[in-house]
């Protein structure tokens, strides 16, 4: 699972909204000066000069524009005209104002300054961005002149504009001061942009999630596109990126309108699940992705006001064909669809206050020019919103299916071990019931059994009957049923009783000390008889025939617990050492001990009763000798005072 970010990408898209509010709000230096009388005169042929659009005959030729200059994608030249009047004198008696021409993008800007003391003569100025941004006069990410007035007179201006961009221009005309200010503050909201930007590209990277999911790597292209649309569109690219590259700087904004176009629609068809739309909107969204890659070159082949003037209507088409299908997906209940929805309508708001202006249908006022950026802001934010809920969608899943597979594992495990349980006790029971079932066959088989033939098939009935009550009872201690009750049980009683039943108790050397001659615990009778019947029968029938069975029963406190202790110890046998860390688990069985019959769930049965029934049973070697430790606890803790009550288990 690749690595998540939700808490640093929550707070990012909160800075976001931050930075679209911020770059909303008006800013607080002073306004620039307003430019009342722009006119236009169109040169189709770049043949006027400004001697010749100068004359006053050719005055009434120029088009007022008094809302701003736009006249779309052409190769048209167009020369346009104001009037920048002298500012007040400051405290040096100069007369200054900086003249901001936007936007950065435009190629060639010839600019002719009249000269009221010299008559006719004109100062002139060239700008734009087939110069390096290194030689322009001023250091701003526009073009910026510093106009001097050696008196109060104004002075007329005359703009050559020539660009294979959009002839678009806004003039605005500010006291130096108030300038400064205002850059500083246009500046410092660029930077916040810029740097959510930069910090919501890093943190997708960061993520991984592109590695295997083309929905993040196609937005992370789309985010990446827009970067580098806004850079250029702002002249920042050319500033801070290429001020000596005029002839990159200049095609920037060329480039990541048609790449914002290509990675965008290439983003949108995954998004929207173009593929199972209807067939009219994947012709549409098709032909836009194809319009664009085609268009690519546009710019290096001299075509791109061509390329534009189809591309951008056709990305207003592709936005309105998206938001459709937005709704679609919404009423589809689809999680992503009110988001892909915002996004829509945050880009058709920014789209269609631009591409009018750059088509020339709308003046080219600034607020137009600029404004859409707020559109691909606001949509980067509703697209992350629709990536990170989408994330947290796929991790909960991935979860569950973790959860779920976990499950499934542990089950199937579980059914492997029952079955290997399964395989094992079969092979446990075919062998050790052979040997006693052979011996019953040869009584059965022999017309004259001999004494010593029947006690022998005695013995194997009764090692049969031994193996499948021990069986019952593992079956009934793995269902992990407590049905029983403590009691007082006195262990010389009950020791007696055990004795009494064992074929080869002559064998047992049982020590009672007296203390422990009258003790009793608090047990289940029929319980304790079965542990200590096994652990008296494994002495016997794993100890040298001739051997003694040592038994030795004393007063002992564990764990500040009064309670008495039952130590069997016997000499090794032909069955050999047993493991002690194995001796008590179901089926185990000495290398040696095959040789005699059992069924190796003795010792499993001592040990699970003796925790059922809040005793203690360890196994040691000391000096040849296998010790079986026995603590019974004389009272009970306060847990097992109500274990309930019911019939006991089987008893082997």
């Amino acid at each position: 699972m690749p690595r998540t970010a939700h808490a640093p990408l929550t707070r990012l898209l909160w800075w976001w909204a931050l930075a679209l509010v911020l770059f909303t709000a008006p800013s607080n230096a002073a306004d620039a000066w307003s430019i009342n009388d722009l006119a236009v005169l169109a040169d189709p042929h770049g043949a006027q000069t400004i001697a010749s659009v100068s004359q006053p005959a050719r005055a009434a030729q120029f088009k007022p524009m008094p809302y701003g200059f736009s006249a779309g994608f052409t190769r048209t030249v167009h020369w346009l005209r104001f009037t920048l009047h002298a500012p007040p004198p400051n405290a040096k008696g100069e007369r200054e104002v900086l003249l901001e021409i936007h936007p950065p993008y435009l190629d060639d800007l010839q600019i002719y300054l009249s000269q009221p003391q010299a008559g006719s003569a004109f100062e002139v100025r060239r700008a734009g961005d087939l110069l390096p941004h290194a030689a322009k006069e001023f250091p701003h990410r526009a073009f910026v002149l510093a106009v001097d007035f050696a008196d109060a007179r104004p002075r007329t201006v005359y703009v050559r504009l020539h660009t294979t961009s959009s002839s678009v221009l806004a003039v605005k005309a500010w006291h130096p001061k108030d300038f400064a200010e205002h850059t500083a503050c246009e500046y410092a909201l660029l930077g916040v942009l810029f740097g959510l930007f930069f910090a919501g590209l890093l943190a997708n990277l960061w993520q991984g999630l592109w590695r295997n999911e083309a929905l993040h790597r196609r937005f992370i292209a789309y985010m990446g596109a827009t970067l580098v649309n806004l850079s250029g569109v702002n002249g920042l690219a050319a500033e801070f990126l290429l001020p000596h590259s005029p002839f990159w700087a200049s095609h920037w904004v060329s480039l990541g309108t048609l790449l914002v176009a290509l990675f965008g629609v290439r983003f949108y068809m995954l998004a929207l699940d173009i593929d199972h739309a209807p067939l009219w909107m994947r012709w549409v969204y098709r032909a836009q992705f194809w319009l664009a890659l085609v268009c690519l070159p546009a710019p290096f082949l001299n075509l791109y006001p061509e390329a534009a003037s189809v591309v951008l209507p056709f990305i207003s088409l592709t936005l309105m064909t998206g938001t459709v299908r937005s709704v679609q997906l919404w009423r589809q209940e689809n999680s992503t669809g009110k988001f892909l929805l915002a996004a829509h309508l945050f880009s058709l708001a920014g789209t269609l206050s631009v591409v009018p202006t750059l088509l020339g249908w709308l003046p080219g006022q600034l607020w137009l020019i600029y404004g859409f950026q707020l559109g691909p802001l606001a949509t980067l934010l509703a697209l992350q919103l629709m990536l990170t809920r989408r994330v947290q969608t796929m991790q909960n899943q991935l979860h569950q299916a973790a959860l779920e597979t976990e499950r499934a594992q542990a089950t199937a495990q579980q059914e492997r071990t029952e079955r290997d349980h399964q395989r094992h006790f079969l092979s446990m029971l075919t062998h050790e019931l052979k040997t006693p079932l052979s011996v019953i066959r040869m009584r059965l088989g022999a017309k004259d059994p001999t004494a010593r033939m029947q006690t022998y098939a005695t013995q194997a009935v009764n090692d049969i009957d031994a193996i499948v009550e021990r069986c019952a009872l593992v079956s009934q201690i793995d269902d992990q049923a407590e049905i029983f009750q403590l009691q007082p049980c006195r262990i010389d009683e009950l020791l007696s009783e055990v004795l009494a039943q064992q074929p080869a108790a002559q064998r047992v050397s049982l020590y009672l000390a007296p203390t422990a001659s009258a003790a009793a615990v608090q047990s289940e009778p029929l319980l304790l008889r079965t542990v200590l019947g096994n652990l008296i029968d494994n002495a016997l029938r794993y100890s040298p025939p001739d051997s003694t069975v040592q038994m030795d029963v004393e007063l002992s406190t564990q764990d500040a617990r009064a309670g008495v202790r039952i130590q069997i110890q016997n000499a090794v046998g032909v069955a050999g050492l047993p493991d002690p860390a194995q001796v008590f688990e179901k089926y185990y069985r000495s290398p040696g001990a095959h040789q005699q019959s059992g069924s190796g769930l003795g010792l499993y049965i001592v040990k699970a009763l003796a925790e059922q029934l809040g005793a203690s049973i360890v196994c040691r070697q000391d000096a040849g000798l296998i010790v079986f430790d026995l603590w019974l606890p004389m009272e009970c803790a306060h847990a097992d005072t109500t274990t309930g009550g019911g019939r006991p288990l089987g008893f082997a």
